[in-house]
């Protein structure tokens, strides 16, 4: 195993005339008025194509050892499309690496706030209601199903299996091993190991296999 570690985010700059034959490909007569990358996202960088004429887009573009997260991202977003609230919408998806050398995708962007900027002058009652939006928004998120657990690729739950508990105690076991090969403490892993078997039947609590995230997606309002 390399000892380099993986660069993830793409470091590049996207410039105006590139926009513009982005854009060309899905609204010929629109015209680009800058590009602005930003902040946020692990994995893909992330620009703000503002336009003269027509609502801004987003551009993500994926990084080389990862491209196909492109393929991902449009299924589970296809898989939002009629969960009953906005998501956006995927204008173009290009993998040819004929107009930038990396796959992307262009996107509709939400309009709204970060929520972390404002957070500070809302009252309780306000972020109240917030976070029962997303409650209520990642209920939404959670009824949509799938046939097996497993971890989910661009075409659907890649390899299966037939229990939540088998799929996460395959994943423990996969990132700990990790853990140790990239020089983590043997002994901490153990003991992380016994404290995972020691209750590895709370995972029998999830019965049925779900769409589901680690984290909540960045919120707008």
């Amino acid at each position: 195993m390399s000892d380099e570690p993986t660069q993830l985010k793409p470091r590049l700059e996207i410039a105006r005339d590139q926009a513009q034959s982005i854009i060309d490909r899905v609204a010929p007569r629109s015209s680009v008025l800058g590009v602005t990358e930003l902040h946020g996202g692990q994995i893909s960088a992330v620009f703000e194509i503002a336009r003269k004429d027509a609502p801004a887009c987003i551009l993500k573009v994926y990084p080389a050892a990862l491209q196909w997260k492109m393929a991902k991202e449009v299924y589970v977003l296809g898989l939002l499309s009629d969960i009953g609230t906005a998501v956006p919408r995927i204008l173009l998806a290009d993998d040819t690496r004929s107009l930038i050398d990396l796959n992307f995708v262009l996107m509709s962007k939400l309009d709204g706030t970060v929520l972390g900027r404002r957070e500070a002058s809302l009252t309780d009652a306000e972020l109240f209601a917030i976070y029962a939006e997303m409650g209520a928004f990642l209920r939404r998120i959670n009824d949509i199903t799938f046939d097996s657990f497993g971890y989910i690729g661009p075409n659907g739950v890649w390899t299966a299996y037939a229990t939540n508990r088998g799929y996460m105690s395959a994943q423990f076991d996969r990132k700990l091993t990790e853990f140790c090969q990239r020089g983590g403490d043997p002994a901490l892993a153990e003991r992380l190991r016994r404290s995972i078997a020691a209750r590895q039947h709370l995972l029998d609590g999830a019965a049925t296999p779900r769409l589901c995230h680690s984290s909540m997606p960045a919120m707008c309002w």
